[in-house]
């Protein structure tokens, strides 16, 4: 929209926009889910060409219903990530289509280059037989999550129209949701690299990347529990309060999800039954609840990662502009 001196009016809110992005982010997170099995079932070598699967563009459906799990798998995974790239593309046209700023047309951008680039590394990953592709492949998943996510967040009515209630503290709060963010994605890149282990590296790296997993879902939650208890629960805003303290008990959640991933892969630790407990776990490979659990943990950081960034993207709009009631220029 053009005002009459030539320069871009403020975008105003526009209902599609929004309803396309909570459509692509809510289809993204089961992608997750299922990225999340084919790394567990080590299924992602099952087909070994690409773009096509077994030279077929569109593989039969008979052969691929009839065939073995970990092929099942991963041609779903193909399938189903072609539907997002699709989904992706509606949701970066109704945004060009609807809004004017810079900063739209740039997020709509984004969305269309993350997902060619989430593409891209899945197939020279099978191309290549590449570990080290299959872990950046794993942490952009996430950081793509992230942007489906905030892309929700700042289409919404709210967003352009608030209200907002006094928030004497909203830049302190963007902070410490900043570290949260920043943390719990931190988190999510070490869990890649323990998930993708190689057997030919030294256990001193396994060690290290264990330990930094452990240390900053501790830090996580330190930060979680000040911001949900410290900094949002004061605050007049009963959503931004309630996401605070959803944030705080889900990491708890999956603190105890980490040590039931660590249960389901590798056993009872030598110290708890020494000291603790004689208590011992067989180890199924490929079992359910080692599939289940485990997957679980990995889906959930995810979920976690963009609610903190939610909370942070909430907090900066209250800071920047906290009397609402007009339009936001992005």
């Amino acid at each position: 929209m053009e005002a009459s001196n030539g320069r871009l009016l403020p975008d105003r809110y526009a209902p599609w926009p929004h309803v396309q992005a909570w459509i692509l982010a809510c289809a993204v997170f089961p992608l997750l889910w299922i990225g999340g099995m084919v790394t567990t079932y080590e299924a992602g070598m099952s087909v070994e060409d690409w773009p096509t699967t077994y030279g077929h563009w569109f593989y039969p459906i008979q052969k691929w219903l009839a065939g073995h799990w970990d092929m099942f798998l991963e041609h779903g995974h193909r399938t189903y990530a072609q539907v997002v790239g699709i989904l992706a593309v509606l949701t970066a046209a109704a945004i060009g289509m609807k809004f004017q700023s810079r900063g739209k047309w740039g997020l709509a951008a984004a969305l269309l280059a993350g997902v060619a680039v989430q593409a891209t590394l899945g197939g020279f990953r099978v191309l290549w037989d590449e570990r080290l592709l299959a872990k950046v492949h794993g942490c952009v998943a996430a950081a793509y999550f992230g942007l489906c996510s905030a892309t929700v967040v700042v289409t919404s009515r709210r967003w352009f129209n608030g209200p907002f209630e006094s928030a004497l503290n909203a830049a302190r709060t963007r902070r410490w949701a900043l570290a949260a963010t920043a943390l719990l994605y931190l988190d999510v890149v070490l869990g890649t690299q323990l998930r993708h282990n190689v057997g030919g590296e030294s256990p001193a790296w396994f060690t290290l990347w264990l330990w930094l997993k452990i240390i900053s879902a501790t830090a996580a939650a330190g930060v979680a529990g000040f911001l949900a208890f410290g900094l949002l629960r004061p605050v007049a805003d009963a959503r931004l309060s309630r996401r605070g303290t959803w944030l705080f008990w889900g990491i708890v959640v999956q603190l105890v999800l980490g040590a039931a991933t660590w249960l389901v892969n590798y056993g009872v630790p030598a110290w708890f039954r020494e000291y603790l407990f004689p208590w011992s776990y067989a180890v199924t490979a490929e079992g359910f609840w080692q599939v289940q659990v485990t997957t679980a943990h990995v889906a959930l950081g995810s979920l976690l990662f963009v609610l903190s960034l939610s909370i942070t993207l909430w907090a900066h709009r209250m800071a920047v502009a906290p009397n609402a009631g007009r339009p936001l220029q992005s």
